[in-house]
C-alpha cells in the first residue's frame, strides 16, 4: 500500500496497526533483539507518517516470550494480537485461534467442534493436510450441499 492510500483508510475511520517483525511468525526460537529493533524503526516509520499514535501490534503466529511481551507492555499498544495453538492456556500474551476462511457451514461447524481442536495443533495433522483429508472433507460438504439444495 501507498501512504495516501493508508491515510484514505484513516480518514475512513480505520485503525492502523503494525504487523510487527516483517509479517514473521515467532514459533518457537525467535531473535528477540531483531524483533524489538524491528518494531522500534517500525512505530518510528508509521509515527512519522501518520502522525499519529499506534495503538495495535500483530504477530502472524506465535506467543511472545516472558521478555518480549515486557517490551510490547512498555510501548503501551492497546492490545497485542497473536496466534498460539488451540489448546494452550488463553492468556493476555495470547488466544488460541483457528483460520475460518470458508462460506460453507459444514466447514464452519466441523473447525468449531472438539474432534477438529483436538487434531488441530497434534502431529497428526501434518499427515492430515500431506494427504489432503482436509480437502477431502471439503469436497465431500459442498457435494453435500449441493444434493441438498437440489432436493
Amino acid at each position: 500500500m501507498t501512504w495516501d492510500e493508508v491515510h484514505e483508510l484513516k480518514r475512513g475511520g480505520m485503525e492502523i496497526g503494525l504487523l510487527a517483525y516483517g509479517g514473521k511468525g515467532i514459533k518457537n526460537h525467535y531473535d528477540e533483539r531483531a524483533i524489538k529493533e524491528d518494531i522500534s524503526a517500525s512505530m518510528e516509520i508509521v509515527k512519522s507518517n501518520l502522525n499519529s499514535e499506534i495503538k495495535f501490534c500483530a504477530f502472524k503466529e506465535g506467543v511472545p516470550g516472558e521478555s518480549l511481551w515486557n517490551f510490547l507492555q512498555g510501548l503501551d499498544f492497546h492490545a497485542v494480537f497473536t496466534q498460539c495453538p488451540t489448546y494452550q492456556q488463553a492468556t493476555p500474551a495470547g488466544i488460541g485461534r483457528i483460520q475460518i476462511d470458508d462460506d460453507d457451514h459444514n466447514i464452519f461447524l466441523t473447525k468449531i467442534s472438539n474432534i477438529y481442536l483436538l487434531f488441530k495443533d497434534k502431529r497428526s495433522w501434518k499427515y492430515i493436510r500431506k494427504y489432503r483429508i482436509d480437502r477431502l472433507t471439503h469436497r465431500i460438504s459442498e457435494t453435500w450441499n449441493r444434493i441438498k439444495r437440489e432436493r
